[in-house]
């Protein structure tokens, strides 16, 4: 069932998580990694796979296939579990060590070997890949070949023995001619925005940052004039609600009001902690000026939509723009599907054009596509990269697969995404024929559930031992001093 390639990957996730107790498989999108993690999982009697919701479905039908039988949890349903194998796929939303999902697996995967699958490991630094090393990883582990310390190749940036201990990472030069899926053909669109005066006049008076929040506004209408509309709506019901209480609300009614679920890495995790401000008197008259002034804006309209619909084709087209509210907006005006809810139409051939955000992005097979259109394109190269993977994976049969990204006339967003990709190709260069060691330096303390059950009934563990242990165990260490 497994190709050549897919083969070998098995064999080295078998031999790294039998040196090492943790490994990431970080293949290109489109690679098929969901059927190694698969073939990995058969070989374990207790398997806990934790997905995005969206994708249970389908790791449901793969496993199957594997004749595999494991408990299945979302990324936001995390639990303790006694499994011996924890396989987690589009890890890279665990990249954040500050976040409670971080957390939470850290804790649940202290005794068990542990599988991470993404194929965007680093996203905007090398700390990205840090962080999700340390899930696997105690500070000391590769002593044996030469590491005394992972924390220390990061910062002096020497990890090139770290990515090749714990880190599978190949492109589509590796796969077999009978498996290559052609070329992907890209061409750029260059479109206006339309200039808005009247959001310079915007004061926001209950969080500080004002100009990172006009600039916010300004992703959204380059985006289109149906994004900004649902931001100035948003705005103006919090405003209102502020009115009827008398008092300034709190975070959470703040990101309710303005912070939208799509906008949830744009918004809330990049911007929102760092704007918000402290609870103010309320000034009435200051937060009906700032009303009027959102009721005075007046969007000027654009020709994207129309730049759009003469580069359709009758190819099978999937289109992905940064906004709901901008998917919505384009489903209406083309007449196609939306979201997530359209794809089985999609993949039976009953529609040609979808409109989706993100959320179609990770991990879906959708090869009978031909075309894949970036309405809106994201600060975050790795998007890019899943969008595109959707089609451009094994089993499209076409000769080249097309990839058009609007580009607004600022190139501010092209410099950021070069930055990036430099980064990530730095970061996860490795030299594939170095071979390993089996010197043990120091005795190890286990990741395993003993030292655990030791600590947990107060075990005095030493400052030296304890940064040597693995991010889940850390934090049973530490408590919740740092959480």
């Amino acid at each position: 069932m497994l190709a050549e390639h897919q083969q070998e990957a098995v064999a080295r996730a078998r031999e790294i998580l039998a040196r090492r107790g943790g490994v990431i498989l970080a293949d290109d999108v489109g690679l098929g990694k969901s059927f190694v993690a698969a073939a990995i999982a058969a070989e374990f009697r207790h398997v806990q796979l934790i997905a995005p919701a969206s994708l249970v479905a389908q790791w449901r039908e793969t496993l199957m296939m594997f004749d595999v039988e494991a408990e299945i949890v979302t990324h936001d349903t995390i639990k303790p579990t006694t499994a011996d194998l924890v396989i987690v796929d589009e890890a890279h939303a665990f990249r954040n060590p500050a976040t409670r999902r971080y957390d939470a697996l850290a804790r649940s995967t202290i005794a068990a070997k542990l599988m991470l699958v993404t194929a965007t490991p680093v996203c905007n630094s090398a700390r990205d890949l840090e962080a999700l090393i340390g899930l696997i990883a105690r500070d000391d582990l590769l002593m044996d070949c030469g590491v005394p310390s992972i924390d220390l190749a990061f910062a002096t940036r020497d990890i090139e023995r770290v990515v090749h201990e714990l880190v599978i990472r190949r492109d589509r030069s590796v796969l077999p001619p009978a498996l290559a899926f052609g070329a992907l053909e890209r061409r750029v669109v260059r479109h206006d925005v339309p200039e808005l005066p009247g959001i310079d006049a915007l004061q926001f008076p209950l969080v500080d940052g004002a100009p990172l929040i006009r600039r916010f506004l300004r992703r959204r209408l380059e985006s289109s004039e149906a994004a900004l509309r649902e931001s100035i709506r948003r705005q103006r019901r919090f405003y209102e609600r502020v009115l009827e209480s008398g008092r300034a609300l709190s975070k959470r009614d703040y990101r309710r009001a303005f912070g939208a679920e799509e906008d949830e890495e744009i918004f809330q995790q990049i911007l929102f902690w760092d704007l918000w401000a402290p609870p103010v008197d309320v000034d009435t008259q200051m937060i009906r000026d700032e009303m009027r002034r959102l009721d005075e804006l007046s969007i000027p309209p654009s020709n994207k939509r129309d730049q759009l619909v003469n580069i359709l084709t009758t190819e099978p087209t999937l289109i992905f723009t940064q906004f709901a509210a901008t998917a919505r907006d384009l489903g209406r005006f083309l007449k196609c599907g939306v979201g997530r809810a359209a794809l089985h139409a999609f993949r039976s051939g009953r529609t040609n054009v979808i409109v989706t955000t993100d959320c179609a992005g990770e991990g879906l097979n959708l090869q009978r596509a031909g075309v894949v259109i970036h309405y809106d394109i994201p600060w975050n190269p790795v998007k890019l990269d899943q969008r595109n993977g959707r089609a451009h994976r094994i089993g499209q049969t076409r000769d080249k697969v097309k990839a058009i990204y609007f580009l607004p006339e600022d190139r501010g967003i092209m410099d950021v995404i070069a930055r990036k990709n430099r980064i990530r190709r730095a970061t996860l260069k490795t030299t594939a024929n170095s071979q390993l060691s089996t010197v043990t330096l120091r005795p190890r303390v286990a990741k395993s559930a003993a030292v655990v059950k030791l600590i947990e009934a107060g075990l005095d563990i030493p400052e030296w031992l304890e940064r040597r242990h693995c991010a889940g165990l850390e934090r049973v260490l530490r408590g919740n001093r740092e959480i």
